[in-house]
């Protein structure tokens, strides 16, 4: 992250992030047991990494959050991306599991930003994903 702000700062170049959370993760555990969970995991993960540049940086950033760094990216990619990502892992199928959805939030380098910026705005754009009733894709601004 740190490469890339200093990258972006000083060519005028954009860079995007997506924060992205499976949705009521909690419930495949609670219902189907941890190893089910880790099961969701692997295909969401797999879904995402047949699907991002190998210059992008694709990590997980706690439980059932992610984050994907998208370098020399302006937001409207970045959200075509994330759009195709939703729909993707929607379309997982996995026996047992009903539909796996999943929230993002986009936000794209603005000159001054360092990293807690960019992530919270990113963040902010999660909540909104999540508030607005999930399984889908906001950006900030």
């Amino acid at each position: 992250m740190d490469d890339e702000l200093t990258y972006s700062s000083r060519y005028q170049v954009p860079f995007s992030i997506i924060i992205f959370d499976i949705d009521h993760f909690k419930r495949f555990n609670d219902t189907f047991g941890h190893l089910k969970g880790d099961e969701v995991l692997v295909a969401v993960c797999d879904i995402v990494k047949l699907n991002i540049r190998k210059t992008d940086v694709f990590a997980r950033w706690g439980e059932e959050e992610f984050v994907i760094l998208l370098p020399n990216t302006p937001i409207d990619k970045a959200e075509i991306l994330a759009q195709n990502l939703r729909k993707y892992i929607e379309n997982i199928s996995m026996d047992e599991v009903d539909t796996i959805t999943a929230s993002f939030g986009i936000s794209e380098y603005k000159p001054g930003d360092i990293e807690k910026t960019i992530f919270h705005r990113a963040d902010e754009a999660l909540y909104k994903a999540k508030e607005n009733g999930r399984n889908q894709v906001v950006t900030v601004r």
